[in-house]
């Protein structure tokens, strides 16, 4: 068991970071048009009763991580499948995350540099902060969250002048079934991805608080994701939202006040890279937890790198271009990851509270 800990500040910090991941350069729920900030709100109330099962698995095993329950639960040979099972979502997810942010520092931010280039720089930053633990993760997201809080702020008022709320009118036009093909899109991606916390928050200080730390990341994180959209459809309409891949940009891009302040894309870019380097972290880090637990190992930190680089040469991979990430980000992932979201975390709970029942019954037997 890891020495290392964190409070239940930094862990929310980790978490809402995590959150806006790639949703910030990408979006969310664009499929319900200039319903998407309603589809949103819905998937978050979809969520709630999600995280806190994620919660209630941490407050059952104390000091302990999802990989840990596996084996708690389903026994040696089950748990260890399930945990293979996690590694690779952890992988995979963490090679989307780097392949969304390749793409868009190749179409927009830095047409002219290969993809692969930025994928690596992020990718080595993320080994180093992986290697150094979650405590410096740790430290580091509650100084990131404030610097990106701070960010949109600043462009909120900057924007204040391109915002026209009659683009989000008609609401409900196209009926409910856009808003729940959206709401379903969003709480897959991004909320439902928070399952992979419970890979690295073992040793939270205030351990007894996981529920306050689940529900109030996922709220105020997803009240973020819900303004910027807002923003984004009021700035943009929907007609330039269905249109590009990365709303945010084009919606920043528009901001010119008098002469003097205008094209400032690439300090927005800072918020993307931050919230990447988090999310990518994230799943390093239980991936490697994940594998060490797997195969015995006395430390997470031997593979940490070999992971970094896979994922990374698995992220520049993936897809030919950025119709097909976006076409497999909008149509297929939210059924994709509905088993390690939604299905494992559920036979978990259940397996946990049926030992802890049985447990239980036999002391008092």
């Amino acid at each position: 068991m890891s020495n290392e800990r964190i409070s239940g500040g930094e862990a929310r910090a980790i978490l809402m970071l995590y959150v806006m991941g790639s949703t910030m350069i990408m979006g969310a729920a664009s499929n319900a048009l200039n319903d998407a900030w309603l589809a949103i709100l819905v998937g978050i109330i979809l969520t709630v009763p999600l995280v806190l099962i994620y919660a209630r698995l941490l407050a059952l095993y104390p000091g302990q991580n999802l990989f840990d329950i596996c084996l708690q639960v389903f026994g040696r040979w089950a748990g260890r499948v399930l945990i293979l099972i996690y590694v690779w979502y952890a992988l995979h997810l963490a090679a989307l995350v780097l392949r969304n942010y390749g793409e868009f520092m190749e179409s927009e931010a830095m047409p002219g540099t290969p993809m692969l280039v930025p994928m690596l720089l992020v990718a080595l930053l993320c080994i180093f902060a992986v290697i150094k633990g979650i405590e410096t993760m740790g430290r580091s997201a509650r100084l990131l969250f404030n610097i990106c809080i701070a960010t949109v702020i600043f462009v909120l008022l900057l924007t204040i002048g391109r915002i026209e709320v009659e683009n989000i009118f008609p609401i409900i036009d196209h009926g409910w079934m856009p808003i729940w093909k959206g709401a379903f899109s969003a709480f897959s991606f991004p909320f439902a991805e928070t399952v992979l916390l419970t890979g690295i928050f073992s040793n939270v200080k205030d351990g007894k608080s996981f529920v306050r730390i689940f529900l109030y990341g996922l709220l105020i994180s997803g009240a973020l994701v819900v303004f910027i959209t807002f923003r984004n459809i009021c700035v943009l309409g929907t007609y330039t939202m269905s249109n590009v891949y990365f709303p945010s940009y084009a919606a920043v891009g528009r901001i010119n006040v008098g002469s003097f302040i205008q094209r400032i894309e690439g300090t927005v870019s800072i918020v993307f890279v931050i919230c990447v380097f988090m999310k990518v972290s994230v799943c390093l880090l239980a991936a490697s937890q994940g594998i060490a637990k797997l195969f015995d190992l006395q430390t997470y930190r031997s593979v940490v790198l070999q992971l970094g680089l896979l994922t990374t040469y698995f992220a520049y991979s993936l897809y030919d271009d950025i119709m097909e990430m976006w076409d497999f980000a909008m149509k297929t992932y939210a059924f994709y990851a509905l088993p390690f979201q939604v299905i494992f975390p559920i036979l978990l709970l259940l397996g946990a509270e049926i030992k802890r029942r049985l447990g239980t019954t036999a002391k008092s037997g």
